[in-house]
């Protein structure tokens, strides 16, 4: 131990003489003082002394460093794969055995010497667990990277590496491996390196969502071994019915990969397991990798755009044009006197010129139903009908028509205008609307405004409203076919047009979160991960509130429930409900706020993926990698004997020991402080006992 001083030591002489000149002081005139006999005297100047002392002792700001030696045993990791491809070879049945026999002989003659700690790989990783071959997938890097991470800077001695190699999942090992530094892996290798012959469905690659009545790619790819120029089918099934196949020729005696697209079609709603089966040949090594299932949720989520008018017109065409590129949207068109008035799940109506037959019944019908409306206001529309959707005239006009172009608002934020479409705008032809200045509903965003000639107005020409009773667009003008006549005249497409109407309709369609319950779900998961449900509930102000209590039901194909209820997690809520079975679930969650029920539900879907059936060969060049990159040694699990004479005679792996430092300020020691006030007290106490003042 030794102690550093802040201030120069001599300080240490003018503490002293100042301790000295106070007790002096203190006692020099003090009645009754020199009465007492002279021990009595020399403990209280003592006392007096020694505490003003150490207490300016103190101002120096002492510092003492302390070092002591600790011993660390080198930390020996057995890394364990414990994925489905291990008992994959004809030596399964032993495996198990050897890997529990290797541990217990690593803790029986050298659990002294080393400290021995036991990781399992898989999906996840696990510590100390028992080993059961039975994860769904290989993440092997994962096991490098918690070891350099939670053991850094530690005493690593070496690793047991016990797998076949083959990984499914993240990276390969030998990344992570190299950045465990000076620590020999020993790799303990399972199964059977030598590729017989087997042909094997590799990856498939497809969309995960696919839209009803469209149809979805679907890739596949194949690897073959020593199959020499055959051909083989590979087919597609739902439900059991083949709905498409192809044959494929190989070709070369000891390897070939084959990639096979299908077009297939998504002819039903919902979560479909669909089932890829390559034909199965005589002498494969392997039959399970020759079928593979994926899934796909088909959704019907084309939006239905009603267009009513009082007869056709060029605009109605110039919008449909637009519309029918879309695939997502279905297009019915009506006049308003053959319309049958079912609204039949319409997300999205488009009226052109609303005249009186619509402005009454037909008016109230889509407000009561909140569906929203883009609006055409042009030559024909009743003067009367502007007020039903916020649009007042600042004076009476008679019916009178005025022409006028649009310029860009800079001040529209709903969605993206680009240089193109701004720049178009100078060109478009002029509308034809009625005349005269007139104000809008509060809080509408404009898009366009009226510009006559070189001078912008502030009158808006195209604009958007949303409220709680519905969300509409109005064009202030009628005769928009000319704008996408003049634009292909000029660039020989209508993408501008396009694009303004297609973002237009986008935005009106667009289901808007309102006040309530929002529940975010997965809607697809594999077997092997946790389901974790996360939920919000708004108020009428849109802000997240945890008042509410929400329950949660889940319901599997089988007919059996699973009943939970959420649990508050910051300002919103948590379920989790770890794995579940393979299989379609429903779902509902159910609360009450203010007097009012509210609900959600859906479905999801729980994949079961088994990447581990693939493999009939094992990686043993990986493991020969991470041997030798870190001066370690390759063995093979059936004949670990050598290892651990190895293991006995390695130099490297030793014990270590660190010097570990430390500094402690004077001020913190307990005891220097007691003595401090054992000093102060025993003099007050001997002042008082004889009467002192």
């Amino acid at each position: 131990m030794n102690f550093n001083l802040d201030y120069s030591a001599w300080w240490l002489v003018v503490i002293a003489l100042i301790s000295f000149g106070l007790t002096f002081i203190s006692y020099s005139n003090k009645t009754g003082f020199r009465e007492l006999s002279v021990t009595i005297r020399g403990l209280m100047i003592s006392f007096r002394f020694f505490s003003l002392f150490m207490l300016g002792f103190l101002l120096l700001g002492i510092l003492f460093n302390t070092s002591k030696e600790r011993i660390e045993n080198p930390i020996f990791f057995v890394v364990t794969d414990n994925s489905k491809s291990m008992l994959n070879y004809k030596d399964s049945n032993r495996v198990l055995e050897q890997v529990n026999n290797l541990k217990s002989k690593l803790k029986k003659d050298f659990g002294k010497k080393l400290v021995i700690k036991e990781i399992s790989i898989g999906s996840k990783l696990k510590t100390d667990e028992a080993i059961s071959f039975t994860e769904s997938n290989s993440n092997l890097e994962k096991a490098f990277e918690y070891i350099n991470t939670e053991y850094y800077n530690r005493n690593i001695g070496g690793i047991a590496f016990i797998s076949d190699g083959n990984f499914n999942v993240g990276a390969n090992p030998i990344y992570n491996a190299e950045r465990i530094k000076l620590s020999p892996v020993f790799s303990f290798a399972v199964g059977d390196s030598i590729q017989k012959r087997d042909h094997l469905i590799r990856n498939i690659f497809h969309n995960n969502i696919a839209f009803y009545k469209n149809k979805f790619p679907v890739e596949i790819d194949i690897s073959s071994y020593k199959f020499k120029d055959e051909e083989v089918k590979v087919s597609v099934e739902l439900n059991g019915k083949i709905i498409d196949s192809k044959k494929i020729q190989y070709h070369g005696d000891e390897q070939d990969f084959k990639k096979v697209i299908f077009n297939l079609p998504a002819e039903k709603i919902g979560f479909q397991t669909y089932s890829i089966h390559l034909e199965e040949k005589e002498n494969e090594v392997s039959l399970q990798n020759n079928h593979k299932n994926f899934y796909v949720e088909v959704l019907d989520s084309r939006s239905k755009v009603l267009i009513l008018s009082e007869s056709p017109h060029p605009d109605i065409s110039a919008l449909q044009s637009v519309l029918s590129k879309d695939d997502n949207l279905e297009i019915e068109y009506k006049t308003f006197e053959t319309w049958d008035k079912k609204i039949n799940q319409i997300n999205l109506l488009i009226c052109h010129n609303p005249t009186s037959q619509f402005e009454g019944e037909l008016f109230d019908l889509f407000k009561k139903n909140k569906i929203p409306v883009l609006y055409i206001l042009g030559t024909k529309t009743k003067p009367s009908f502007y007020s039903n959707i916020g649009i007042e005239f600042t004076a009476r006009t008679a019916n009178q028509m005025d022409e006028f172009q649009g310029s860009y608002y800079k001040g529209f934020s709903l969605f993206e205008a680009d240089k193109n479409l701004k720049e178009s705008l100078s060109y478009y032809p002029p509308l034809t609307g009625k005349y005269g200045e007139f104000t809008i509903p509060t809080g509408a965003s404009v898009f366009l405004q009226q510009r006559i000639g070189p001078v912008t107005k502030n009158t808006p020409m195209f604009f958007f409203s949303s409220s709680q009773e519905m969300s509409f667009g109005a064009i202030m003008g009628e005769g928009i076919w000319r704008w996408k006549f003049n634009e292909y005249q000029r660039t020989k497409n209508h993408d501008v047009f396009n694009r303004i109407f297609s973002k237009s309709i986008q935005y009106l369609t667009l289901r808007k979160r309102g006040s309530g319950l929002n529940v975010i779900i997965p809607r697809k998961l594999n077997k092997d991960e946790d389901l974790v449900i996360n939920a919000n509930f708004y108020n009428s102000a849109m802000e997240a509130i945890t008042t509410p209590e929400i329950a949660l039901e889940i319901s599997a194909e089988d007919g059996k429930k699973y009943q939970s209820q959420f649990a508050i997690n910051g300002s919103g809520y948590q379920a989790k409900l770890g794995q579940l079975k393979p299989g379609k679930y429903q779902w509902i969650a159910e609360t009450k706020f203010g007097g009012k029920s509210y609900n959600q539900k859906g479905s999801f879907f729980v994949e079961d993926i088994d990447n581990e059936k693939s493999e009939s060969v094992a990686n043993h060049s990986v493991l020969k990698q991470l041997s030798k990159q870190s001066n370690g040694v390759f063995y093979n699990l059936n004949n670990a004997k050598p290892f651990y004479n190895e293991l006995s005679t390695r130099k490297d792996i030793n014990t270590v020991s660190y010097q570990e430092k430390s500094s402690m300020n004077l001020i913190d020691l307990w005891w220097y402080l007691l003595i401090i006030a054992i000093l102060l007290i025993g003099e007050w106490f001997m002042k008082r006992f004889y009467g002192l003042s």
